[in-house]
């Protein structure tokens, strides 16, 4: 395997190991969590806004140390940290320490990793190629995603009850072993990567003053924003499926499961579907993402509309909802060639759009949680797929904007 290919394949690992902990545990187990734990949807809420505030003060600080040190070092540093909050969630597991504990993963998580690892894909995917990188690399991660959770869920059914805290704990143990063996493969697996760090001479405040003047970067986190209320919006399926369609506990975390191997094929598609109306239609990659947001946004409003007692069909809208959610991870930051970004900027730029695009890990979980807990049946998911489908309906605007205004300009 050339070092092309084992780069990607290390980012696409680490890529996915630094979020299982904070992210992908709670929506196999969230209904677990919330009945073993003493904890309520607006505490887990609480601990993801915990993790918002300190990821966006993290994105600011790590674009600018992205464009500065060696990836290798960054993200093998990071799955470290987080894996000590794995281990700590095992032993103190009330909702306070829930919450300062994720509070400290939006540091770990982000700080080293977020930006040197879209720092690194693009420089993997070259001029030509980025938003198919992008795509593997998601899809890549969505596969990580879909087999380790189902490794999960048959190795817990298999060996503890799957419906007690004994459960919880092995499965964060297990994750948190995980992420340290993440970290040492990239150790040795990075090692001689070339890196084109920025220098002095080429990093300048002045140059990223700049770059916050210009609209269209303002109007990317908008756009990302958007799509990552729709991201976000998943991690309610779960404990959806328990309220309003009666799955019990085990049923549910199937069903989950299965929505994750939507998300390798849905990337995969649409990175190089987005790289080929790129290359045909000038803005070709806002298109697709104004495509996506609409068709989304559709979906969303749709799960309004009562027909709860619709069993299938609300279980295809949630499928077909969650693959739009995942083409369009896949495929935000990869418009990041047709804004012409110098390649030393490339970090510092990604730390500006994420402050404005990942603001949903703020207030997302707090919101959906507060109005699921204080609207009976399905009236409280209503109003989060209400929310959800007007803030995609807002991203489709700006994409659309910009679609028009990159033909105009270039």
């Amino acid at each position: 395997m050339n070092k092309r290919n084992l780069s990607l394949l290390l980012a696409i690992i680490a890529g996915e190991a630094i979020f299982m902990l904070p992210f992908l545990i709670p929506r196999l187990y969230r209904p677990l969590m919330i009945e073993t734990w003493n904890l309520t949807n607006t505490d887990i809420g609480l601990a993801f806004s915990a993790y918002g505030l300190s990821a966006m003060i993290s994105y600011i600080i790590g674009g600018p140390l992205a464009d500065k040190y060696h990836p290798r070092i960054l993200m093998a540093s990071s799955l470290a940290l987080t894996s000590i909050g794995g281990f700590a969630l095992i032993y103190f597991h009330s909702a306070a320490n829930l919450i300062f504990i994720y509070f400290m993963f939006g540091i770990s998580t982000t700080l080293l990793m977020w930006g040197a690892l879209i720092k690194l894909t693009h420089q993997i995917g070259g001029e030509n190629n980025r938003a198919s990188a992008m795509g593997l690399l998601d899809a890549g991660r969505g596969l990580s995603a879909a087999i380790m959770s189902s490794v999960i869920i048959f190795a817990i059914a298999f060996f503890v009850d799957e419906s007690n805290s004994a459960s919880l704990s092995l499965t964060y143990g297990l994750v948190a072993c995980f992420n340290l063996a993440v970290a040492v493969l990239l150790i040795y697996g990075l090692k001689g990567l070339s890196f084109t760090a920025s220098s002095s001479s080429k990093w300048s405040l002045k140059e990223s003053i700049e770059v916050l003047k210009r609209l269209d970067v303002w109007l990317l986190g908008i756009i990302i924003l958007s799509s990552y209320c729709g991201y976000k919006s998943v991690d309610n399926y779960s404990i959806y499926l328990v309220d309003v369609l009666n799955f019990d506990l085990k049923e549910s975390s199937h069903f989950t499961s299965l929505i994750f191997w939507l998300r390798p094929i849905s990337a995969f598609i649409a990175g190089f579907a987005a790289d080929y109306v790129g290359r045909k239609i000038k803005g070709g990659r806002f298109l697709n993402l104004f495509v996506l947001l609409i068709v989304a946004s559709l979906l969303q409003f749709a799960m309004t509309t009562g027909i709860q007692s619709l069993t299938s069909l609300i279980l295809f809208i949630v499928l077909i909802s969650s693959s739009l959610a995942y083409a369009l991870r896949a495929i935000y930051f990869a418009v990041f060639g047709d804004l012409n970004i110098p390649s030393h900027l490339v970090g510092t730029t990604v730390g500006i759009v994420s402050l404005v695009g990942f603001l949903p890990d703020m207030f997302f979980g707090t919101l959906t949680g507060y109005l699921i807990d204080n609207n009976e049946g399905a009236v409280g998911y209503n109003y989060v797929f209400m929310f959800t489908g007007t803030a995609m309906l807002i991203g489709s605007a700006c994409s659309l904007y910009c679609y028009f205004r990159s033909k105009r300009i270039n």
